[in-house]
């Protein structure tokens, strides 16, 4: 007679153990009892989650290292793509051009009649 065992059922929570120094323990201990959360579990599962969606907030923007060149026809392309008023660290951080390069290539631009400053 074969037998076949019963599938293993997905837990809905998953364990991640990690170890806190006496003086973090205390601590923890501290906030957990000063604002009335009903263990160090919830408060070590609150304090991650708010971490977590922190960073998801964060915007990484990745540097390229491109030429003066290169940087004028992305920037320049990117202002005939894209009329209208734009700030010069937003367009840097799309293009993923260092910023300095940015600001310098914009007077470049504007110096040639490409571009111009906003009047206020």
């Amino acid at each position: 007679m074969a037998l076949r065992g019963q599938k293993p059922r997905a837990s809905t929570t998953g364990a991640i153990p990690t170890r806190f120094s006496e003086e973090e323990v205390a601590r923890i201990d501290r906030v957990q009892a000063r604002f009335g959360f009903p263990s160090r579990s919830a408060f070590i599962r609150e304090a991650v989650l708010e971490k977590a969606k922190s960073l998801e907030a964060t915007k990484v923007v990745e540097v390229r290292d491109v030429s003066e060149k290169e940087a004028i026809r992305l920037i320049d392309r990117y202002l005939q793509k894209h009329p209208g008023v734009h700030y010069v660290d937003d367009i840097a951080d799309e293009l993923g051009i260092e910023l300095g390069a940015a600001f310098a290539v914009a007077q470049k631009l504007i110096d040639r009649g490409r571009a111009r400053v906003r009047e206020e």
